[in-house]
């Protein structure tokens, strides 16, 4: 049974949340306030004889310097939205090691979900 589930499922659920969601590349500067971004990881094979498969979506989270509190309160802000949206969207149990990224100047940790897919689907 395959997902109907796309990324803008996710982005706008995190949205709704009222979670400051951005797409991949968009957000440049230096954090200085709290937010999430939705990054498609890839499809992968998950049993190659029944032609299914999973897309990996990481969700990536950013607080500043000054607001590590803020990272861990975010994670769990995502987490309670992405709740909502399974099973067709299921935790991986995958969450990023919690490190500062420079270019940002911020802490930044990481959630990741996978969506089931019939790989036959595929372009």
């Amino acid at each position: 049974n395959e997902a109907n589930m796309n990324y803008w499922d996710i982005f706008e659920t995190l949205s709704d949340a009222g979670i400051d969601v951005a797409l991949p590349g968009i957000k440049q500067d230096i954090c200085t306030f709290p937010y999430a971004v939705v990054q498609m990881s890839g499809t992968y094979p998950y049993a190659v004889s029944t032609g299914l498969g999973y897309t990996l979506i990481t969700v990536h989270c950013y607080a500043p310097l000054n607001g590590f509190r803020q990272l861990g309160m975010l994670i769990e802000r995502v987490k309670n939205a992405l709740k909502g949206l399974e099973p067709d969207l299921r935790p991986t149990g995958n969450d990023g090691v919690q490190l500062i990224n420079d270019k940002f100047r911020a802490h930044e940790g990481s959630v990741q979900y996978m969506i089931m897919r019939s790989l036959r689907s595929l372009p």
